[in-house]
C-alpha cells in the first residue's frame, strides 16, 4: 500500500524497487508511550499520530506536575524506524517564548522508543525514553472521556486552577478561578489511543484570549492531558487534570 511505504510507490509500475541507497518512509509509529526524561525521574508521555504529528508531555524534575510539552508537525519516519520533524516547538512553562526544535524518535527497538527534542538555538534540549502503553482498559470513546476534571490550565503566560466538564456527546466547557469561560468539542482520534480537541476561549483572563485552538489529548486512567497550540504556534494551551 502507498500509505505504508510512501516513497516506494510509483506510477512507473507496481512493485518497482527504489533506487539503490534510497531510504523509504513509512507511517509514523502511532500510539501512546510512557517513560521518563533521561537524567532525571521526570515523567514523559509521548503521543504519536499517523499524520506526522507528535506530542511529548513532560514533568518537572522530582515532581508529577506537567512542566511543558513539545509539539512536532509534518514529521516523517524512515523504514529503519527513525521519526524526525524539523517543524517542532518546545513549550516550557516559565519561559516567555516557544523554542523552535527538531523532534526525533527512534522506534527501531519497539515497543521501546528513545528520542530527543533538540532546540535550534543551541540551548539545552530534552532526551527521553519510553515504552508503548496499550491502555486496553481505556479505549478511546466519548463515554470514557466524559466527566468532570479538576487541575491546571496553562500557557506560556502562567497557570491557573481550572475545571473542565466533558459531556457524553463530546461537548466540553471549562472555567477558571480567575473568571475565564470557554467551550469546545472532543472526539476519539481514529486509529490511536488519543482524542481530538477544539476549544474557543472567551476574553482575558483566559489563557489564550478570544482564540480558537485545536490539538489532541491523552487520557491515562483518570488523568487528562491536553495540548492545543495557538494558530501561529507561538503559544500553547495545556491542561493537566483528573476526574
Amino acid at each position: 500500500m502507498c500509505a505504508v511505504a510512501l516513497t516506494a510507490c510509483s506510477t512507473g509500475g507496481s512493485n518497482t524497487p527504489p533506487p539503490p541507497g534510497t531510504v523509504t518512509t513509512t507511517l509514523p509509529s502511532g500510539g501512546v508511550y510512557k517513560g521518563t526524561l533521561k537524567g532525571s525521574n521526570a515523567y514523559a508521555t509521548l503521543l504519536m499520530l499517523f499524520d506526522g504529528t507528535a506530542y511529548l508531555f513532560y514533568g518537572g524534575t522530582g515532581g508529577a506536575d506537567l512542566a511543558g510539552v513539545a509539539v512536532a508537525a509534518n514529521g516523517a519516519q524512515t523504514s529503519d524506524g527513525r521519526f524526525t520533524s524539523t517543524s517542532a516547538f518546545d513549550y516550557r512553562l516559565g519561559k516567555t517564548a516557544a523554542s523552535p526544535a527538531v523532534f526525533s524518535a527512534d522506534f527501531a527497538h519497539a515497543p521501546a522508543v528513545d528520542g530527543t527534542v533538540a532546540t535550534q538555538d543551541g540551548s539545552a534540549g530534552l532526551a527521553f525514553t519510553a515504552t508503548a502503553l496499550p491502555m486496553l482498559d481505556v479505549a478511546p470513546s466519548r463515554a470514557n472521556v466524559g466527566g468532570l476534571y479538576s487541575g491546571r490550565g496553562m500557557s506560556l503566560g502562567g497557570a491557573t486552577p481550572m475545571r473542565i466538564t466533558v459531556a457524553g456527546d463530546g461537548y466540553l466547557a471549562g472555567t477558571t478561578t480567575s473568571g475565564c469561560i470557554f467551550k469546545g468539542r472532543t472526539a476519539p482520534h481514529e486509529g490511536t489511543n488519543a482524542y481530538d480537541v477544539s476549544v474557543t476561549f472567551g476574553p482575558a483572563p483566559c489563557p489564550l484570549p478570544d482564540a480558537t485552538v485545536t490539538g489532541n489529548a491523552v487520557l491515562d486512567g483518570a488523568r487528562l492531558m491536553v495540548a492545543l497550540p495557538s494558530p501561529d504556534r507561538t503559544n500553547v494551551f495545556l491542561f493537566d487534570g483528573r476526574k
